[in-house]
């Protein structure tokens, strides 16, 4: 009878191991960018000849953080720079969300996080919950209330190489 007993215990134990590898991997594999959600298209006026559109570095928008109020506040989503001056009570010094202000701080948005370590555009191997809140805080709230005053360089580069490599097709 301990011998029945002892076997069913290992049965029991042996399944819920075997049902915490499963769920540890799946949730591993949904919860990685890649899955189901596929990000809005960001869409980039450049303007006749690419005149219009304004190229930043991460260097150069550094220098809009609010600390020079000689100068616009900016701050880019996803590549797009904005100018969030009107938003100085959120973004100017001082201010809850400062740590956004002069930066691409993608990463940060879209993980609700104003940590150091997440003050890039690099979203890699983020959710898809974490990226879909990101576009929607893109498209709801940067797009919808700030002017778009230019592009990160590495957003144009991408842009002007992806529409080379699709003329490039068309004329073969």
């Amino acid at each position: 009878m301990a011998d029945a007993g002892r076997l069913t215990m290992n049965v029991w134990q042996m399944l819920f191991v075997v049902l915490l590898l499963f769920s540890v991997t799946y949730c591993k594999k949904s919860s990685r960018s890649g899955g189901a959600y596929k990000q809005v298209k960001i869409e980039i006026d450049l303007g006749p000849d690419g005149a219009e559109a304004r190229r930043f570095t991460a260097a150069e928008l550094r220098g809009y953080d609010g600390r020079d109020s000689s100068k616009h506040l900016l701050m880019a989503v996803r590549g797009v720079v904005f100018d969030v001056s009107e938003g100085k009570d959120f973004y100017g010094p001082g201010a809850g969300y400062h740590a956004l202000a002069g930066r691409d701080a993608s990463r940060a948005i879209a993980l609700w996080s104003l940590e150091e370590k997440d003050m890039v555009h690099d979203l890699s191997g983020l959710s898809d919950d974490s990226l879909k809140g990101l576009d929607d805080v893109f498209i709801g709230t940067y797009k919808k209330k700030y002017p778009v005053i230019g592009y990160m360089d590495y957003l144009i580069d991408a842009y002007t190489e992806k529409t080379f490599e699709d003329r490039f097709k068309e004329d073969l």
